[in-house]
């Protein structure tokens, strides 16, 4: 079988670019833009699809995360507690993927991460925005399941760790919007490079894409932050909520596929 040469995957250079802008700036996880790519036109297995998605992620949002720490926007204490409880559902999740047949854990995050943007496009017509900072650590502490999920679903799916923290940071605890856009992307890029490290050890991502993405999410995370100073509230929340529901539409879509494969319909 001939090598593929190296430069095969340049298109996703531009493609990564544009979506590290776009997550970083709304406070959603990058790496599930990249699903339909791999799943549709390129036809990665599954496994290989969300690991590369998940690295690229993480080299992305670490560099929005530098970023809005240059900035002061992240919620450092109650960030650190996001981290430290993201990992271990992370680490959980990563084993989980190579055993079990994700698609159930895809169609379940579907219907989670909806539910999640329909609450947002409430709060949006209610007009409920967050408006605290510096937040006690203490008030997440009934909170503390979420990130765990989140991790979870992350490590499994490519997706989860900002879908939940996001609209916990805001929601739950009042916390302004980009802030808790800020401090959701630092605990997603954290807990990605535990899920990442994983998956390296265990062969599944693939460099061939990662050069290209990887460098085009560095550069774009640099520029989200940016870009999300000069954006209103209603427009992140709005448009975090349209990202949301459209990841969750595909996946309950392709694991419906799945399913009804597997019944023979």
């Amino acid at each position: 079988m001939e090598a593929i040469p190296w430069y095969t995957y340049w298109y996703l250079f531009p493609i990564a670019f544009v979506i590290a802008i776009v997550a970083n700036s709304s406070g959603f996880s990058g790496g599930v833009l990249f699903q339909p790519i791999y799943y549709l036109f390129i036809h990665i297995a599954l496994p290989g699809s969300v690991a590369t998605g998940v690295a690229t992620e993480t080299v992305g949002m670490t560099s929005g995360s530098i970023r809005y720490f240059m900035q002061g926007k992240v919620e450092k204490e109650i960030g650190l507690v996001l981290v430290m409880l993201t990992i271990p559902g992370a680490i959980l999740g990563s084993h989980i993927l190579v055993v079990l047949n994700a698609n159930i854990l895809r169609m379940l995050l579907g219907v989670v991460i909806i539910v999640i943007a329909s609450i947002q496009f409430l709060s949006v017509a209610q007009g409920k925005f967050g408006s605290r900072v510096d937040v006690p650590v203490e008030d997440i502490y009934p909170f503390m399941w979420v990130p765990l999920l989140g991790g979870f679903f992350s490590a499994t799916t490519g997706t989860g760790i900002c879908e939940t923290a996001q609209p916990l940071l805001e929601r739950g605890l009042n916390i302004k919007t980009l802030r808790a856009n800020a401090t959701a992307i630092w605990a997603e890029a954290m807990g990605d490079w535990v899920i990442t490290i994983l998956n390296l050890q265990a062969g599944l991502i693939i460099w061939q894409i990662m050069i290209f993405t990887g460098t085009g999410v560095i550069i774009g995370g640099q520029i989200g932050p940016v870009v999300a100073k000069y954006m209103p509230e209603k427009f992140l929340k709005i448009f975090f909520s349209i990202a949301v529901t459209i990841i969750g539409i595909f996946y309950i879509f392709t694991s419906t596929k799945w399913l009804l494969s597997v019944l023979h319909f």
